[in-house]
């Protein structure tokens, strides 16, 4: 801005102008700040107030005892997984004693408080079985060996999801340009362009089909012998579900259950020999059996058969000049194994491989290369309305999983004709 003042001193009629403006925007704007600063100092002193009069009402409730005020009372019975059940048999008692009226037992409506009223006795007069006892039958189904979840590679499915999809590389050949669905390298020359390739994905889908055991147990025996009842309950349940699994695992059709190993398109059949007997078996089956596992899944290959087949295999041998010596070694001893060993690897007897001679009898598979889809635990639950009239109370467990085989073929060699695959089934001799 130019001077206000002019050459000789005094004001001019334009400066006189500019000069006054200006002053009358400083008043303007002294007075805006004073207005600011009343409405910090009345904010402050409102917050301050506002500061005081909550002190007072918490002071207030700390200190009168006349008017106390509690927010929510958690029962310790909602972190006890027995919810205050000293034993399955106990539970069961309790159901029995109850009858027709679940919500008049202080001890099942303690359970319904630890797990929600609606869900603990249900509309028919339900009772959900507490969840230590309920996971105890699913660590029995799980820890068992025959129902083989154990070797396979277990995955957890959300419980609000109906099925869980996974990538999975689209890999059936090791050749050049096949190896993980399409990648390739290439040795480049002095001044060559690079060359592309990518990864091909293939999709699988898990989806969790019911698996249920529903059974009935007499009033009689929940009476007179409940732990006998809790055994009874606890044991045959999951030998049922871990058989149903391990059955389905091998042989399931895939409709409504898991796709079992035996006649998929990634499991390799080896051919019988030519002129072989039927319902025999030889060390050629299991040699070409061995050759066709391929190299990358054999650490964690094993051997399951049916137990028909033990005796062919005690009397196998490897034919050497001429005479032969065994190449099976049976458990303990020198193979130093609770099971068997065939190929270095352990031979384990299953009820769901067929009888000798039928394609299945023997198979040779990691099953790492399977998976499972397991939604949630077990869904357990007591009734004694259903059969009221015959003197039974009703047990029901719900169990949702899904299978199958990681591939969807046999991967061909890199070099070789012969198809290779985790999996290794022996065709039927006949």
């Amino acid at each position: 801005m130019e001077a206000l003042t002019s050459v000789d001193g005094d004001l001019t009629e334009e400066q006189e102008q500019q000069y006054l403006a200006l002053e009358a925007e400083s008043e303007r704007l002294t007075e805006e700040l004073n207005s600011l600063r009343v409405a910090d100092e009345r904010e402050a002193r409102r917050q301050r107030a506002a500061d005081i009069r909550a002190n007072a009402t918490a002071s207030s409730r700390v200190t009168t005892p006349s008017s106390p005020r509690i927010g929510a009372i958690r029962d310790s019975i909602a972190d006890d997984p027995k919810r205050g059940f000293k034993t399955f048999a106990h539970f069961a008692q309790e159901v029995f004693d109850a009858g027709n009226t679940p919500r008049s037992n202080p001890s099942l409506m303690r359970v319904a408080a630890g797990t929600g009223l609606s869900q603990s006795i249900n509309n028919d007069g339900g009772v959900l079985v507490p969840p230590a006892f309920s996971t105890a039958i699913w660590d029995r189904v799980r820890m068992k060996s025959n129902s083989l979840l154990q070797y396979c590679d277990r995955i957890s499915v959300d419980p609000g999801n109906e099925s869980v999809t996974f990538p999975a590389i689209a890999e059936t050949s090791r050749a050049n340009g096949s190896r993980w669905g399409g990648v390739q390298g290439y040795w480049k020359g002095e001044l060559t362009t690079l060359t592309s390739s990518a990864m091909k994905f293939r999709e699988v889908k898990l989806t969790p089909h019911e698996l249920y055991v529903f059974c009935y147990v007499s009033d009689k025996l929940l009476r007179n012998a409940p732990g006998t009842a809790s055994q009874y309950l606890e044991q045959s349940a999951a030998d049922e579900i871990a058989f149903k699994i391990g059955d389905a695992i091998i042989n399931g059709d895939g409709e409504g259950k898991p796709l079992g190993i035996i006649g998929h398109d990634a499991t390799v059949s080896i051919a019988k020999e030519t002129g072989q007997a039927a319902a025999s078996l030889s060390y050629t089956n299991i040699s070409k059996m061995w050759a066709r596992c391929h190299m990358n899944w054999r650490p964690g290959a094993v051997w399951f058969c049916n137990q028909d087949i033990e005796t062919a295999l005690r009397e196998m041998t490897m034919p050497v000049g001429t005479g032969g010596v065994p190449v099976y070694l049976p458990p303990g001893g020198a193979s130093d194994s609770p099971y068997s060993r065939l190929f270095g690897r352990e031979v384990i007897p299953i009820e769901y491989c067929p009888t000798l001679g039928t394609v299945g009898d023997i198979i040779l598979a990691n099953l790492e290369a399977y998976a499972v889809g397991i939604k949630g635990m077990m869904n357990s639950a007591y009734s004694m309305h259903l059969k009221f009239d015959n003197a039974q109370t009703c047990y029901r467990i719900i169990f949702e999983l899904d299978g199958q085989p990681w591939l969807n073929s046999a991967i061909t060699p890199f070099k070789g004709s012969n198809t290779l695959s985790p999996i290794v089934t022996l065709a039927t001799r006949s």
